[in-house]
């Protein structure tokens, strides 16, 4: 079974472990708060979101995407930085011949090893958990509060709605709202 969104209480119990290394704690919550995948958080640069706006070419889509983002968000992650480059994850940066490149594959192996590890630790079931949860906790709490799929479908840059409409899974949600509701000749 596919990985799930997360609710209130899960995510505090993970954001809030003394067990959560604070880079994986600045890449969880940047997921949470924008709806980027984990591989391209894991390439992000301090100076591409100057004064919250942030620009990037999507690794899976090749899609550029220039938006804001919460400026508590830019301000938490100046705060709490683990290491002084432009790169926000040094987990991600590597050298080569001397000149510094990102290798966010490792990051995200990094990431999902050290959430597995907090979710035991805080007696989480972790079976369909995964950092692409923050990802799908972002586009759930943004189509509960808007019920709009073309919205949401524009905040995670998704091709389709159907895509969109299968991640969040709102025709089973619909479905089952409407048969808890379902009242009739008695």
């Amino acid at each position: 079974m596919a990985t799930k969104p997360l609710d209130n209480e899960t995510i505090e119990k993970i954001i809030s472990s003394i067990f959560l290394p604070q880079d994986v704690r600045n890449a969880l919550l940047i997921e949470l708060n924008t709806g980027l995948r984990i591989m391209d958080i894991a390439k992000l640069k301090f100076s591409q979101i100057q004064f919250g706006i942030l620009e990037l070419v999507e690794q899976k889509t090749k899609k550029t995407q220039i938006t804001k983002i919460n400026m508590d968000l830019v301000r938490y992650l100046n705060t709490n930085k683990t290491w002084s480059g432009d790169y926000m994850f040094l987990e991600a940066k590597r050298k080569r011949n001397g000149i510094e490149y990102c290798a966010p594959k490792s990051f995200v192996r990094y990431v999902q090893n050290k959430l597995k590890i907090v979710c035991e630790c805080e007696h989480i079931n972790h079976e369909f958990i995964s950092t692409h949860s923050f990802r799908k906790t972002f586009a759930t709490n943004a189509f509960n509060q808007t019920k709009d799929l073309v919205f949401v479908q524009k905040l995670l840059n998704h091709s389709s709605v159907s895509i969109t409409q299968r991640y969040i899974n709102v025709d089973q949600e619909r479905i089952d709202n409407f048969r808890e509701k379902i009242k009739m000749g008695f």
